[in-house]
């Protein structure tokens, strides 16, 4: 479609719903995501208009929609499974969007915060420190994305040091992030559902997932990417090399199937040294292209043995130079000569 075509469209809408207009189509543009073979929670969801509940200037507040989608699937579970009492649980509440969607749909709930005195529910609880005192059906997990908004000191009271927005780096804060959720793994019923909202976030250009990063306990039942609408980042000017905007958060949803057995998994980094290491998948055609671009994509053939000759590769390999001339030739699409004994990358 092209874009004089949209914006036809766009003052046609604007004229006949006025300001209302692009919540209508955001919502009719993603109906066939969220609503699909007669189910109301999808694998995507998107609620442009956020809905009765909360506090929307509680900034890093959650939708309203996505508590009661998410109650009303694990009610349907806890039927199936022929649960008839049914408890659920917020600890980190916010402004009580949660106990408002509860109580709209007839919910036992109960509500946590750090903040002493939040809107609703239990203030002064210590997510590090103090003890999840009840068991639930489902919890529903909305922490602090690192410090992208920082809530004691700023939202509410005084800087707090258990504040999980005011952690001293990023990884100091998924290891506290990974303790409260195994804390609330352990507090969920039998077959109970813990749903972690996170989302993703870049910090002087360095980008991290915190869904991919955090722990992921129980089973996991579905991994559901949730559009972002009326974000503050989204009205920021940036300028500088190109980036992917973050339009979207993560909820993670897992359950617990075994009383005492507890699967888990988490992410494990490492850095892997072509220079020095071997791997069934580094080929030589690899290894030289690499070691290439490493000598700004030119080179001759004694420089490359020099530089090869002590890798596991080659050492494994008493005929390592015969090995590296084949490969300059058999991948001649790749590596042009310059010269006799000179090679240089085609894309360099």
């Amino acid at each position: 479609m092209q874009e004089s075509d949209l914006q036809r469209a766009s003052k046609i809408l604007r004229t006949e719903f006025g300001s209302d207009w692009k919540q209508i189509v955001q919502t009719l543009g993603t109906r066939e995501l969220t609503h699909c073979v007669g189910q109301d929670l999808t694998s995507f969801m998107a609620f442009p208009e956020r809905a009765e509940g909360g506090s929307n200037q509680w900034r890093g507040n959650c939708s309203p929609q996505v508590v009661a989608k998410l109650i009303q699937f694990v009610k349907k579970c806890r039927r199936y499974e022929k649960n008839k009492d049914f408890l659920f649980l917020d600890p980190m509440s916010g402004s009580g969007t949660s106990q408002d969607v509860a109580e709209e749909l007839h919910i036992p709930s109960v509500l946590y915060d750090l903040n002493p005195h939040p809107p609703k529910g239990i203030g002064n609880w210590n997510a590090l420190k103090d003890e999840v005192a009840h068991s639930a059906d489902l919890i529903f997990f909305h922490p602090p994305y690192h410090d992208i908004i920082q809530y004691s000191g700023n939202m509410w009271g005084r800087p707090h040091e258990d504040d999980l927005s005011r952690c001293e780096n990023y990884e100091d804060y998924i290891e506290k992030l990974n303790y409260v959720i195994k804390k609330l793994y352990f507090s969920l019923r039998q077959n109970g559902y813990l749903a972690i909202l996170v989302g993703d976030i870049r910090q002087k250009g360095v980008f991290h997932s915190i869904a991919a990063d955090m722990l992921h306990i129980g089973n996991m039942k579905s991994w559901i990417v949730k559009g972002q609408f009326h974000c503050t980042s989204s009205k920021t000017q940036y300028s500088g090399k190109p980036f992917i905007p973050i339009v979207t958060e993560t909820l993670v949803l897992f359950q617990k199937e075994e009383i005492l057995l507890v699967p888990f998994s988490i992410r494990r980094e490492g850095i892997f040294q072509i220079q020095e290491q071997d791997s069934i998948a580094l080929t030589w055609f690899h290894l030289l292209r690499m070691t290439l671009e490493q000598l700004n994509g030119h080179a001759t053939l004694k420089q490359l043995y020099q530089e090869l000759r002590e890798h596991p590769k080659a050492k494994k390999n008493k005929n390592y130079e015969a090995r590296i001339r084949a490969t300059l030739y058999e991948h001649a699409d790749c590596f042009l000569p310059l010269a006799r004994g000179t090679f240089r990358l085609k894309y360099r």
